[in-house]
């Protein structure tokens, strides 16, 4: 059975919003058991006992965070996770008793914001919770469409358009760019696309930017190797040049780019 209860009015003078929580668990006591928390704290609460049901909810109640199982009946938590990232931004707090490297690096792929295991500690759960919605918040105050030449990024929408032509980029991609674009004409570390893009609590290797870079630039230009748009800037990282003429450096005998293109 779906609860869908809304949760008790904040407390007087709580400072909290009422922001919805979508709770996926298939263990009744402990899914009851975080929801009298959040309530305590005053948000309101669902929860769905298997991934359809998490699937219904989300499109109909709209969470603001979805606290989410990996070991679900019917849809498993993984697959939950990477369909609400096809349509929805919405921060994702994984709450799980896989706790090896592999499940929270595989987590972290299909789009998690966060990763707790179980056992847990309630005031962690819900500091996760409040950071995760602080950072939802301020997000949500940046330009939802990103517009840079003749490429558009429309960010609640997942979708690229480069010379009105439809780009599709799995969701770490996207998301990349997107911090890319944030940043245009600025070096980024591949440190600091990591911690944008993975966050800073995955360990990643460096180089799996150099992969989804090269992804990119296919993708853009239909060329992984060489691009005017995302530069390599060796020893730092990657910058992305709106117009590369911007960048050409006056010469004797001509000019050369400020930035050496990859």
């Amino acid at each position: 059975m779906v609860g869908q209860r809304e949760g008790r009015a904040p407390r007087s003078g709580s400072s909290v919003e009422r922001r919805r929580v979508l709770i996926v668990e298939d263990d009744a006591t402990l899914a009851e058991l975080l929801r009298y928390n959040l309530e305590r704290h005053g948000y309101s609460a669902w929860i769905a006992a298997d991934g359809k049901q998490a699937m219904m909810l989300a499109r109909s109640v709209r969470p603001d965070l979805v606290i989410l199982d990996l070991m679900l009946p019917g849809i498993d938590g993984r697959d939950v996770c990477r369909l609400i990232r096809k349509w929805s931004s919405v921060p994702i707090l994984i709450l799980t008793a896989r706790d090896s490297e592999e499940d929270v690096v595989a987590g972290f792929a299909v789009g998690a914001d966060d990763y707790l295991t179980k056992p847990f500690r309630v005031r962690e759960l819900m500091a996760r919770v409040e950071a995760l919605l602080r950072r939802a918040a301020a997000t949500s105050e940046e330009p939802r469409v990103l517009t840079v030449g003749k490429l558009a990024i429309f960010l609640d929408e997942h979708r690229v358009l480069f010379h009105d032509r439809e780009v599709h980029l799995p969701p770490k991609e996207f998301t990349l760019l997107a911090a890319l674009v944030k940043r245009a004409g600025q070096a980024c570390t591949r440190a600091e696309l990591l911690d944008l893009v993975w966050g800073r609590e995955v360990i990643v290797d460096p180089r799996n930017i150099d992969v989804h870079i090269r992804r990119i630039r296919a993708a853009l230009e239909g060329e992984p190797d060489g691009s005017h748009l995302i530069q390599t800037v060796h020893g730092v990282g990657y910058r992305f040049v709106p117009d590369v003429n911007e960048w050409l450096m006056p010469e004797t005998g001509g000019g050369q780019y400020g930035g050496e293109v990859a």
